[in-house]
């Protein structure tokens, strides 16, 4: 009898740990989607900040996407270079701009350092992202803070630090 016991204990510590893994990999998926939408499903102030940011370009595709707990409307148009994106919150605040930008264009160090870290054959396709955060200056129990927020309410933090580890300090001087 306690072998079987054993044997139906690991049986169901097995299902138990098998689900536990479908249930935390479907959250993840839910945390982060992108789906295509229809012009009129882009709520009006989201739909203005993007004909704004194309000025008069013919926003050729929408996207709906949901990053971060928050909901996101992405618009896709033509631009002098080649492609442009624009991200804006459902309020219409806009959140990031990335368009293709011709080589030349870019400043030489990143040319060369992409160059380098691309091969000496390569092709690049370059892309020149602007990116929107709000810094607040405040003081707080006598000590002077600056925080950089998104423009969905969320603390910004460089997603990767140098090799000296300056992001850390300067994410605990904050």
């Amino acid at each position: 009898m306690t072998k079987r016991v054993r044997i139906g204990a690991a049986a169901a510590a097995s299902v138990c740990l098998v689900c536990g893994v479908l249930v935390f990999a479907q959250n993840k998926k839910q945390e982060e989607w992108e789906r295509k939408v229809k012009e009129s499903e882009v709520p009006p102030p989201a739909l203005a900040a993007l004909k704004k940011l194309a000025a008069g370009a013919t926003i050729t595709e929408f996207a709906e996407e949901f990053e971060h707990g928050h909901k996101f409307y992405e618009g896709s148009w033509k631009g002098p270079d080649g492609h442009v994106d624009g991200l804006v919150t459902e309020a219409g605040d806009i959140v990031e701009i990335e368009e293709s930008i011709a080589p030349e264009k870019v400043p030489s160090a990143v040319r060369a350092e992409f160059q380098k870290l691309a091969g000496k054959d390569a092709r690049i396709g370059i892309e020149r992202k602007t990116f929107f955060v709000y810094e607040g200056h405040f003081k707080k129990d006598g000590k002077g803070h600056e925080v950089i927020l998104t423009p969905d309410g969320r603390p910004y933090h460089e997603e990767e630090g140098d090799e000296d580890g300056d992001e850390e300090e300067e994410e605990e001087d904050k």
